[in-house]
């Protein structure tokens, strides 16, 4: 290296990360009441200016039911998440107070 030049450059300016604007909301908590639909109980029910907040399903399924899951996808249309979720309002949804 030269003599001229210092070893190292000179340390930058640094910024400290900016938090999210929704850091503290918890989006279970920030999902609206009564967002399904009694006609479609697997699908959320669009409302005008709000994001619906899904939470990820990060489970592992049995092979025959992803079989299952694959035919009723190509046979309805559905997606897996919305097929999942008619098939729990279905079986277990009498557990939620209406």
């Amino acid at each position: 290296m030269s003599s001229d030049l210092p070893e190292r450059p000179a340390p930058g300016r640094r910024r400290t990360p900016k938090p999210a604007n929704d850091v503290n909301v918890d989006p279970i908590d920030s999902q609206p009441a009564g967002s399904t639909s009694a006609a479609n109980p697997g699908r959320t029910a669009q409302v005008p200016d709000q994001k619906i907040i899904r939470v990820p399903f990060s489970n592992r399924l049995a092979q025959e039911t992803l079989d299952i899951l694959g035919h009723v996808k190509a046979d309805t249309k559905l997606k897996i998440y919305e097929a999942i979720e008619i098939a729990v309002a279905e079986k277990w949804g009498h557990y939620i107070k209406k």
